[in-house]
């Protein structure tokens, strides 16, 4: 199961390398953030990055919450464990798992879906994780070149932020 651990922005990178190096390897299965394809205008060409999905939250796969909660105490910039009202982790829904496993693809990551566009800029179909909650979409900016969806994570609505990319735009690394 999926369990949720809460961190500055920006240091979800260094909280896994640090998870990693200090944490008992038989507690966990994986330990991980979830960053997004991104491309970003720079003059006349697009510059592909990558950004935290969820920026503050890197996640852990594991069958043993209570002796991780306890290990989770020596990690340094560890700023908050999301719990419930047990005392545990915050778990990821059974649900919540399955749209996050079927957004992603190599090495947790959620690469631009490519899109077809109609005369009036409208996203018509899509393939990779927008063309399979294309009916979640709620905003899109063609020019900026990403999706908004709306979807449930960790008991609310998010809206959540899918890059695309035209027939003409580069692909990005693999």
């Amino acid at each position: 199961m999926w369990y949720v651990i809460q961190t500055t922005t920006g240091q979800e990178e260094i909280l896994v390398e640090m998870m990693r190096k200090i944490l008992t390897k038989e507690l966990y299965r994986d330990c991980f953030y979830i960053k997004r394809e991104c491309a970003i205008k720079q003059k006349s060409s697009w510059e592909i990055c990558q950004k935290a999905l969820f920026p503050g939250y890197v996640f852990i796969d594991t069958e043993f919450p209570k002796e991780l909660y306890y290990e989770l105490k020596n990690v340094p910039k560890l700023t908050k464990l999301l719990k419930n009202e047990e005392e545990v982790f915050l778990k990821v829904e059974e649900e919540e798992e399955r749209f996050l496993e079927n957004i992603q693809s190599e090495g947790h990551l959620v690469r631009r879906s490519l899109v077809k566009l109609d005369e009036e800029k409208q996203i018509v179909a899509a393939e990779g994780a927008v063309g399979k909650y294309f009916e979640y979409i709620i905003k899109q900016r063609i020019r900026k070149r990403y999706v908004l969806i709306r979807q449930q994570f960790l008991g609310k609505d998010r809206e959540i932020i899918l890059g695309i990319r035209l027939e003409d735009d580069p692909e990005g690394k693999r």
